[in-house]
């Protein structure tokens, strides 16, 4: 019984401290700091579109996404939940918002600038998308190489 016990938890350190590297090859999306390196905001409602995501990264695969894209950030000035709502589009396909908190200072910025209305592009990042099989699937998340 002893042996067996020790089985299962060997079994279960090497399940493990797999998972943890494949993690460190950018399997995930959970901000931290390959986020942040040249993308510093993280759109927000993503997990809405992740169709189009994969669309534009064109399926997913055992490793996930890494793919550099152009951003178009959109006022969406008619949006039933905030007025002040920025919407992330890319390949005309919606991805995403910038969080409430981003918009509202991005919306100053503009108003400030004289571009109110305009559509700006950005550059961003697409990470994720990863398929390893069974259950080990992994969302897409999108950040911004935008100052707000």
């Amino acid at each position: 019984m002893e042996v067996l016990a020790w089985a299962i938890v060997i079994g279960f350190l090497w399940w493990f401290v797999g998972h943890i590297a494949r993690g460190f090859r950018g399997g995930g999306t959970s901000g931290g700091p390959s986020s942040s390196r040249g993308y510093p905001v993280e759109v927000v409602g993503e997990s809405h579109y992740q169709a189009a995501l994969e669309a534009i990264c064109g399926g997913r695969s055992r490793d996930g996404a890494q793919k550099e894209v152009t951003a178009c950030l959109i006022l969406e000035n008619t949006n039933p939940y905030d007025e002040n709502a920025v919407r992330v589009d890319v390949d005309g396909r919606t991805v995403g918002y910038l969080p409430r908190p981003a918009a509202r200072t991005y919306r100053r910025r503009l108003k400030k600038s004289g571009r109110s209305d305009a559509t700006v592009e950005c550059a961003a990042i697409i990470r994720g998308g990863w398929d390893r099989g069974r259950s080990d699937k992994g969302y897409f998340g999108i950040w911004l190489n935008v100052q707000v």
